[in-house]
């Protein structure tokens, strides 16, 4: 309880320190809802960020419509981030494996996108699944190209951040346009709704990957000994040159 209300808090604020961007904003509660589900496992994570990222909605002043996404969708991203990561850990999945099927999948949608885009031009879903499709594409072929300087763990951990904030953007997209529809928007207006907040959402994510990538390491080494909540440590052994390696 200590660590969910702490993580809650800490939601809240990551979340109201933002710089305005485009229409809409580039935040640290994803990031932390991220690290609260790495470091104390799925519920922990997603409690936090749903409730931390609804209460910073609320005194915000946004309407209901607002909270109630932010509370499915960050809910969904810690827990999926929380749950993921230790899977494949246990499993002992290999992360450049997981990384390659990622682009490849990726570089399908992409293709699908464009094709679909150039052939019917006049469609208003055509653009943003292209937008979308290219989007992840291309964080999975970044991902491919920095595979060399990732050890095996961490390799894992992009590929989950990858796969929650994914899940989280391509949500957030779709669950904003229907909601509009649903309180009388028409079509094209609640697309360009949309693609306006998708900027501020994807460079949000760009943060949060490269945040936890530098922090959840020292972060676990410093908290594993009083987190009763860790159960990290059969699968991850500190190496004081190169972090933490698989065992």
């Amino acid at each position: 309880m200590v660590q969910t209300s702490l993580f809650i808090a800490l939601c809240f604020v990551g979340t109201l320190v933002s710089i305005p961007f485009g229409a809409s904003k580039v935040h640290l509660g994803n990031l932390l809802c991220l690290l609260a589900g790495l470091l104390c496992g799925p519920w922990v994570g997603g409690i936090s960020g749903g409730v931390g990222m609804l209460f910073a909605d609320l005194a915000s002043g946004y309407p209901y419509t607002t909270y109630l996404r932010t509370f499915v969708l960050k809910f969904s991203m810690g827990f999926l981030i929380g749950w993921l990561y230790r899977l494949l850990l246990k499993k002992d999945v290999k992360g450049t494996g997981l990384l390659f099927a990622g682009a490849v999948v990726s570089s399908l949608l992409f293709g699908g996108g464009l094709s679909f885009y150039l052939l019917k031009p006049e469609d208003p879903y055509g653009l943003p699944l292209l937008i979308l499709s290219s989007v992840l594409f291309g964080f999975f072929l970044a991902a491919v190209c920095f595979l060399k300087k990732l050890d095996p763990s961490k390799k894992i951990l992009l590929f989950s951040l990858l796969c929650a904030l994914g899940a989280n953007v391509v949500g957030e997209f779709f669950l904003r346009f229907g909601i509009n529809l649903l309180l009388g928007m028409g079509t094209e207006e609640a697309w360009i709704v949309s693609l306006s907040k998708l900027p501020a959402a994807l460079l949000t994510s760009i943060v949060s990957i490269l945040g936890a990538l530098l922090l959840f390491y020292p972060l676990y080494r410093a908290t594993a000994r009083f987190n009763p909540l860790d159960d990290l440590a059969p699968y991850l052994m500190l190496n004081k040159k190169q972090g933490f390696e698989r065992e």
